[in-house]
């Protein structure tokens, strides 16, 4: 691809000219994957998209990909499973494939809107977040609709890891932190003993919780409401989905093209074992960092 192609690609899917400044360090990623002769269809999805959201869910992919380009790690793009859709990724780690769905969580436009004012108003913003519920809602209903059984099969091989990974970023003005990411996978009772009880919401039911137990009104709307499974008989995420991968980018105040990526992966304990997960993990976070936060 050459300059002018991505400047192009860019301005197509409704990129302004400040969003170029990153844009020379993309390039050359994009180039590297193209080399590595593996991501001709990731680069030609990139250069097709014509709207914001698309064009930037695929440079995560290219973010992404270039780490495990960099480390000499091949990644399979739009992994074949038998079911009518792909899975994004591949990594062919040991015995075991490593499936990874992915998408980028942007801020609520709502936010945007109030943020954008407050900046045209004053020059400055001041917001103060007094309940990520929300946020919670919104980390929970991408896992479910990225757990699609159009991708990924609900009866996965001995062999198969899956993972949905969701860059959270920009999410609560950019200060989303793993507590957020372990009650929407975990819930309550696995938050409660980690962390202090203020971040734990009464209403939440984390995906990976089991099945089966008893839930006052309040979580079995939100069951209803987030899991989005009503039917006994329809798979549940829980069922068949191994982790999710949280996701972030540094520096958030200008991660628009290139930047770096760090992750942390919470686990589904139903379906994998600590020694499985830490092998899987320990390899993985040779090739993405650890994502680092403060202690809760």
């Amino acid at each position: 691809m050459t300059e002018a192609d991505l400047k192009a690609t860019i301005q197509a899917s409704g990129g302004g000219c400040c969003t170029l400044d990153s844009g020379q360090a993309l390039l050359e990623k994009i180039n590297r994957l193209e080399a590595a002769d593996a991501y001709a269809l990731l680069v030609t999805q990139l250069q097709s998209a014509k709207e914001p959201g698309d064009f930037r869910g695929r440079v995560l992919e290219v973010n992404f990909a270039d780490l495990f380009v960099g480390q000499g790690v091949r990644l399979r793009y739009d992994a074949k499973r038998g079911m009518s859709g792909d899975v994004d990724f591949c990594w062919h780690f040991n015995d075991d494939h490593v499936f990874i769905e992915m998408k980028l969580l942007g801020q609520d436009q709502k936010t945007k809107e109030a943020t954008a004012q407050q900046l045209n108003d004053t020059g400055f913003c001041s917001t103060l977040i007094s309940d990520d519920t929300k946020d919670v809602a919104r980390i929970q209903r991408d896992i479910v609709q990225k757990s699609s059984t159009r991708k990924f099969n609900p009866t996965p091989e001995k062999n198969w890891v899956n993972l949905v990974a969701i860059d959270v970023s920009e999410l609560q003005l950019r200060t989303v932190d793993i507590w957020d990411c372990l009650l929407a996978a975990r819930g309550n009772e696995h938050v409660r003993m980690h962390c202090h009880p203020a971040i734990q919401r009464p209403a939440v039911v984390g995906v990976f919780e089991p099945a089966g137990k008893t839930l006052t009104a309040e979580q079995a709307d939100w069951v209803m409401c987030y899991h989005g499974v009503s039917d006994a008989n329809t798979p549940h995420p829980r069922d068949y989905i191994h982790g999710v991968l949280f996701l972030f980018r540094e520096p958030r105040d200008r991660a628009a093209l290139s930047y770096r990526l760090s992750g942390e992966v919470v686990w589904n304990p139903s379906l994998i074992d600590d020694a499985r997960a830490k092998q899987v993990l320990t390899a993985f976070h040779q090739i993405v960092p650890r994502a680092e936060f403060k202690t809760c």
